[in-house]
């Protein structure tokens, strides 16, 4: 193993890091209402910044094989190849023999309960990790069930989009405290977990102590995607303004060849038009919503009139979720908006039957033709949890399962946890890329990598291009990412007022579908205001100015 040079994020190194707003006042009643007890009031609550510094773990990146391509600006590092030669990264085994119990989501299908996979890695563990797996779309339920029975195992993956209510009141009776194992120099016990970004720390912090581990997140969440291969036999080329994607639009459309332009196209459209998602402030200083703003009325009335002149794909156009992957894959949708993740497991589904298949990002844009914005990701999404009336030693042995399971490419463990046993789960393909076999497929998901991930690289050599492809694109957005105002800040909101965002986004989408007549956006937007919307941004305005933003 390979340490690059050891760095300690101080606090005020990890603030500048986090752009405009750095700079810290005195904290208010409300971040200090929770006193010690970590959590939320039924009024809301955001983690302290300038407390934030002394529970986050020093930052010792590790590297075992360096990069064909080192990250840069944030962007993820690129390998042409996998490594050939893997370390072994944890040399011990961190279970003491017996079983650990974890719970897990999972958005495919649950494999066998007794497989060679699970043997395999718990061998390797020296403990039995006895998942509890539930299928995704169950899974809010199950942690609201979970937590009201008292019933946690001792491990617990949550992710952000199934947070159970009132979380920040109950986190600090219901897990485990893991600042003093953890934080500045105690995290360098779990070189693994040492490895991950601080601003993915940050998300874990809670009440100022920290909460979970966290699971790193991408630069960008989301971007739009256009099928190369078909731009290309239609002789076109993707946009670099709002009014050439409208013009491209017109081009591609063609109901008669089942063919449409795109499909939901708002979340960069937005971004195309400068909207700052979520919170930012005016010149003046106020504190605005997006869906207040200039831009976002801008983004809205473009991205309508691609609905209203049938250019987005009428199974799209009819429902606000719609089968956008399947209609882009197979050719009836040329654009759609969609993960990162996305783009590798595409490839994965349709090389086989079409090896010319070739999905990419669009360049970075904006709507007039200047220099774009990427607004930044939270640092993670996904944290893993630990019970919290479980023995100081039996803490540190979970955690160091989570620091085996965040061992980076480049050793024996994460080829372990991802692929399985070589020769048994999976074989070296193109690139020297890993990739499951048929038993691998059935016994080898998503399960030991939810516990515990590194931070993102770029490694599926296997699909020519891509590598290259999707590094050049992250490193040109770098070039203009941009952190919002809440960067690095775990803000949680009055629970009364949490269903307002999603209230709103159905009025938004029957206005982006010409459901509701345009004109009604004032009205939406005072009743929005009216029923709460006011409210939270007083909440949100407090809690920004005493952290100085």
């Amino acid at each position: 193993m390979r340490r690059t040079p050891h760095h300690t994020w101080s606090r005020r190194s990890f603030l500048s890091a986090l752009g405009a707003g750095a700079a810290l006042a005195a904290t208010s009643p409300l971040l200090t209402a929770c006193g010690s007890r970590p959590g939320a009031s039924p009024t809301g609550a955001v983690s302290d910044p300038d407390a934030m510094g002394a529970v986050l773990p020093n930052h010792v990146p590790v590297e075992f094989v360096a990069p064909d391509l080192p990250g840069r600006l944030g962007a993820a590092p690129g390998y042409l190849s996998y490594p050939a030669q893997l370390v072994r990264g944890v040399p011990d085994a961190p279970g003491t023999g017996g079983e650990v119990t974890a719970m897990t989501p999972a958005f495919w299908p649950i494999p066998p309960a007794d497989n060679d996979y699970y043997d395999a890695v718990n061998e390797r563990l020296g403990a039995r990790v006895r998942f509890n797996i539930v299928n995704g779309s169950d899974y809010a339920a199950k942690l609201n069930a979970m937590f009201a029975g008292d019933q946690l195992p001792e491990l617990t993956v949550i992710p952000d989009w199934d947070v159970p209510p009132r979380f920040g009141e109950a986190v600090g009776t219901v897990f485990a405290d893991l600042t003093e194992h953890l934080a500045g120099d105690a995290v360098e016990k779990y070189p693994m977990l040492a490895n991950l970004p601080t601003r993915a720390w940050a998300y874990c912090v809670r009440g100022n102590r920290l909460f979970g581990v966290p699971t790193p997140a991408e630069l960008f969440a989301v971007t739009s995607f256009y099928r190369h291969d078909l731009f290309e036999e239609l002789g076109l080329a993707p946009p670099t303004t709002a009014d050439e994607l409208r013009a491209l639009c017109e081009q591609i459309t063609d109901p008669n060849r089942n063919r449409w332009a795109c499909g939901n196209l708002f979340l960069d459209v937005k971004r195309m038009f400068g909207v700052v998602p979520g919170w930012s402030r005016e010149s003046s200083g106020r504190l605005v919503n997006e869906a207040e703003t200039e831009g976002f009325r801008e983004a809205l009335t473009f991205m309508r009139a691609l609905f209203a002149d049938g250019h987005v794909h009428p199974t799209v156009a009819g429902s606000n979720t719609g089968q956008e992957k399947e209609l882009f894959e197979n050719g009836s949708m040329l654009m759609m908006v969609d993960g990162l993740g996305s783009w590798h497991e595409a490839l994965a589904r349709q090389l086989p039957g079409n090896p010319a298949f070739d999905m990419r990002p669009i360049p970075p844009f904006s709507h007039d033709g200047g220099d774009p914005v990427y607004f930044t990701e939270e640092g993670a999404s996904i944290a893993t949890f630990i019970r919290g009336d479980l023995e100081p030693e039996r803490i540190e042995e979970l955690l160091g399962i989570l620091n085996f399971c965040a061992a980076p490419i480049g050793t024996e463990e994460h080829y372990l946890v991802n692929y399985g046993v070589e020769g048994v789960h999976s074989e070296r393909g193109e690139g020297g890329s890993p990739q499951l076999n048929a038993k691998g497929s059935r016994e080898v998901t998503f399960t030991y990598g939810f516990l515990g991930a590194p931070p993102p690289s770029i490694a599926q050599a296997q699909y020519p291009g891509y590598v290259q492809a999707r590094y050049d694109w992250e490193v040109a957005a770098a070039q203009y990412k941009v952190s919002k105002i809440d960067e690095g800040l775990h803000i949680e909101e009055p629970p009364r007022l949490t269903s307002l965002e999603q209230r709103l986004d159905d009025q938004i989408q029957d206005l982006l579908r010409g459901r509701t007549p345009l004109d009604q956006l004032d009205s939406i937007m005072d009743r929005w205001r009216s029923d709460g919307g006011d409210e939270l941004r007083e909440f949100y305005d407090d809690a920004l100015s005493d952290v100085g933003r």
